[in-house]
């Protein structure tokens, strides 16, 4: 795993195997905020758009992780929470979203008070 250590309580990580995800998920624990870049959904609000489509773009937000969980058999590690932060201001703060931790993707994470 590169990682590289920004503060007493944030490192920033890129998982390189299963193994690296494995470590993760027993690091990220509920309370933990991740920062990281991902995709989601917004719904258009105009004159023609349908209403059951929206448009998947690229954003940067940080949440609050409520539940990490680890998928084995897909390399891949989920970290459910609620967004405390984005770069885009039709994403509602508040509202949830999940992170999907591939091989080589980078997040930080940040650990309250250290722990």
């Amino acid at each position: 795993m590169i990682s590289k250590v920004i503060d007493g309580n944030s490192v920033s990580v890129i998982p390189e195997d299963s193994d690296d995800l494995l470590t993760l998920r027993r690091i990220v624990k509920k309370g933990d905020r991740i920062i990281g870049d991902t995709t989601r959904v917004i719904k258009q609000e105009k004159d023609f758009s349908r209403p059951d489509r929206g448009e998947r773009i690229k954003i940067r937000i940080s949440i609050e992780v409520e539940k990490p969980s680890l998928d084995n058999m897909l390399d891949r590690l989920r970290l459910r929470g609620t967004i405390v932060e984005s770069t885009n201001e039709s994403v509602a703060h508040g509202s949830h979203h999940s992170f999907v931790v591939k091989i080589n993707d980078a997040i930080t994470i940040f650990k309250k008070n250290g722990r």
